[in-house]
């Protein structure tokens, strides 16, 4: 059972450009069941979207 729900994460950010993929895909792996992405203006809120398309345990809060 996963335990930990991550309530606050930007891996949309360019600190994870060069990992993002690997580190998301391990996050079950390492007991984090839940991820909210929120987005601040448009092109975060497209990301945190397509984060939470490809990613079924991901979920984007779309901000403005």
């Amino acid at each position: 059972m996963s335990l930990i729900f991550d309530t606050h994460a930007h891996y949309d950010d360019e600190a994870f450009d060069a990992d993002r993929e690997t580190l998301l895909a391990s996050m079950p792996e390492h007991g984090v069941g839940l991820i909210l992405d929120p987005g601040c203006d448009l092109a975060s809120s497209r990301a945190a979207i397509a984060l939470a398309e490809r990613f079924d345990f991901v979920y984007a809060a779309v901000g403005f």
